[in-house]
Formats: structure tokens, C-alpha cells, sequence
């Protein structure tokens, strides 16, 4: 691939792995075994992982790339701790991270399916294939790096996209190699995060007429999906309190006490 060999824009890092980081990394695959949410899986990137593995978001993206159809119908799941990128905005304005996807799996496949980093994103002329595919809320991070996996069962590539608010990426070849079968195991056994129809949800309040806002209906969504209040404050980036004040809001204009209460009258009144 040309541009690589001779830009040096992407670049994958072969040098063994460090000693040190040894007992850090076996501390991290034992940790993997007992994440079972997906509040657990994002504390998991975000202090363990982060460790060994700087970034501030890991976008995953799994669907059939080849795929000849204007609409990819790409599934997505985001751990970001970065307050403005959250699964539900791409969801809500799929095109742009669609092309980025599509774009990070041909050079993925270009690179002969190996990991691969891309660096200074700020200083790439803006013709670039990748700068100018990144969606406006992503204008924020400076580097990225490209791990993808092929399911020959399913038929289908995931990308794992860890994104950086710093300039380059170091990071060693055999760690990515322990690392990322790992994370990639995670994220097959928890549930990845669905969107939420706003427009149902205007209209489960007209029919209801309950009054109850965009942001309550949201969060009484996630409620029907099983999600706990620290897991919805991750969602949707807002605190723990946040949630608790809306719920009740919630159960006073639904006149009821519990989650399970709001969440029948919800279903069959």
C-alpha cells in the first residue's frame, strides 16, 4: 500500500512487549472473565485498559462491508468518555460514521488485514480519504488506531476504532495481540446498545398523554431494557442523580411507586 510505506501515516508498531507490562496485561484478560454489563465492560477500557491501551473512545462496528447497497445496516457499540459521543448519535446520523467505517475497512483490508495505526490527524491535508470521512463530533481526536476481526461463521469483519485525543498512538504489536481477543470476547457476551426511536417515543407520549418529556421517555426506554440507573447515566452521559430526579418525575405523573409499575403502565394502559 503505497501511501504507507511512504507517508508513514499509518503505522504498526513490531517491537516485543515490554516486561513490565506483563502483570498488568494478565490482571486485565483475568478481569475480562467476569464483566457481564456493559457499565463494567466501560470501566474496564476506561481504567484497566486505558493502562496499557490510551484512548478516549473504542467505537466498535460489525456488518457486511462488502456490501455493494448505498445502506450498510452496520451495528455499532460506543465506550467513549467524551461527554458529546454516545451510541445514540450515531445512531441518530448513521451516514458519516457509515463512510468512516467503510473507509477504515478498506485500508484495514489494504493493509493486509493488520492492525494499523493512523496519526496526526490534525496535520492530514484535508483531501485525506480518513480526515475527510470524520463525522463533525469525532473533529476532537488526533489519532486512531484499526483492529479488525473476521467471523467466517457469521460472514462478516468487525472493526474495533480506539480514538485519541493525542497525536500518535504507540503502541506494541504483541500487546494487541493479547489484548484485543479479549475485549473482542467482552463485547460478544454482553449486550450491545440498541437505539431508541425518538419518534415512537413522541408518540408514545401523545397516545399516553402522560406529559412526559423527550428526555423521560428516553430513560423510561432504557428502564424497559433492563437498564440500571449507573448504566443509563453512561448511556446518556449525565449523572446517576440525573436519572434518579427523572424517574421521579416519572412516577409522579404515571401516580405509581416502582420501575415495574412504570414501566406495565407504560405497556398496557
Amino acid at each position: 500500500m503505497q501511501h504507507i510505506k511512504n507517508d508513514n501515516k499509518y503505522r504498526k508498531n513490531q517491537n516485543p512487549i515490554e516486561p513490565n507490562l506483563s502483570e498488568k496485561i494478565f490482571s486485565i484478560i483475568a478481569s475480562s472473565y467476569s464483566i457481564n454489563k456493559h457499565i463494567d465492560f466501560y470501566n474496564w477500557l476506561q481504567t484497566s485498559v486505558a493502562e496499557v491501551l490510551p484512548h478516549n473512545m473504542l467505537l466498535a462496528c460489525w456488518g457486511d462491508f462488502d456490501s455493494n447497497s448505498q445502506k450498510f445496516n452496520f451495528n455499532y457499540d460506543v465506550s467513549s468518555n467524551l461527554a458529546n459521543i454516545r451510541t445514540q448519535a450515531l445512531f441518530d446520523s448513521p451516514e458519516k460514521t457509515d463512510a468512516l467505517m467503510r473507509q477504515l475497512h478498506k485500508t484495514w483490508s489494504a493493509n493486509h488485514c493488520r492492525w494499523l495505526t493512523v496519526n496526526n490527524l490534525d496535520n492530514v491535508d484535508g483531501n485525506d480519504e480518513i480526515k475527510s470521512k470524520l463525522p463533525d463530533i469525532f473533529n476532537e481526536f488526533k489519532s486512531l488506531l484499526v483492529y479488525g476481526l473476521s467471523d467466517l461463521r457469521a460472514n462478516n469483519d468487525c472493526l474495533y476504532v480506539f480514538f485519541s485525543t493525542d497525536s500518535t498512538f504507540n503502541v506494541q504489536d504483541s500487546l494487541m495481540g493479547l489484548l484485543m481477543p479479549h475485549i473482542d470476547n467482552v463485547l460478544r457476551k454482553i449486550q450491545h446498545i440498541e437505539p431508541v426511536d425518538a419518534s415512537e417515543a413522541e408518540s408514545v407520549s401523545v397516545i399516553k398523554s402522560y406529559n412526559l418529556s423527550v428526555r423521560e421517555l428516553e430513560i423510561i426506554d432504557w428502564v424497559k431494557q433492563g437498564k440500571t440507573d449507573s448504566e443509563i447515566a453512561m448511556i446518556l452521559f449525565i449523572s446517576q442523580n440525573t436519572v434518579k430526579s427523572h424517574l421521579k418525575h416519572v412516577f409522579e405523573k404515571l401516580n405509581v411507586s416502582r420501575r415495574a409499575q412504570a414501566v406495565a403502565k407504560l405497556s398496557y394502559s
